[in-house]
């Protein structure tokens, strides 16, 4: 069993990691950060990850799950055959209410969570909260000191996005694990 000091490490590295690839995002979607930028973030989440979860975390990341397999799922058509109708008859909230299995995400945000699951622990939320927290207030600091009159959006939407995400994670903090 690692030590208190192990377990605390691995879990702020996890919040680092997911805070630099979502700062990485936020960023280029809000086009406020240049191409070096963009890089330097995925780097330091790409080693964050390393570092937190090991090579078996990273290629979660990249590649998906490592578990799933395509053969052993069924089409549409076999799993609705025992209704008697075909596939394009069934509403497709019914074949979704009645699937054995969630399909893995192709977006690799989305599965930061899996990756990062193994290396997530009650130092990953503080950090988490407090990394949300100052980039709502490091968001809200540049938009006070912003020359023009219209202030760009991007920093509204970070601002309006690290404070609600920091009092979102804040009562994750006080739940026993």
């Amino acid at each position: 069993m690692p030590s208190a000091a192990v377990r605390a490490a691995r879990g702020v590295l996890a919040a680092v990691s997911l805070l630099a690839f979502l700062a990485a995002f936020l960023a280029a979607e809000a086009r406020l950060a240049s191409p070096t930028v963009l890089a330097a973030l995925t780097a330091v989440g790409t080693l964050a990850m390393l570092a937190a979860a090991g090579r078996s975390g990273l290629r979660r990341l990249v590649l998906g799950s490592d578990s799933g397999s395509d053969e052993t799922e069924d089409s549409p058509a076999e799993a609705d055959a025992w209704l008697g109708e075909s596939a394009e008859e069934t509403p497709w909230t019914d074949r979704a209410d009645r699937a054995d299995t969630e399909a893995e995400a192709d977006w690799p945000l989305a599965r930061l969570e899996p990756a990062l699951d193994d290396a997530w622990n009650r130092y990953s939320d503080a950090a988490l909260t407090l990394g949300l927290a100052a980039l709502g207030v490091g968001s809200f600091v540049l938009l006070a000191v912003h020359p023009g009159d219209e202030p760009p959006l991007g920093l509204v939407l970070s601002l309006l996005f690290g404070l609600n995400g920091a009092l979102v994670t804040l009562p994750f903090l006080f739940t026993e694990d």
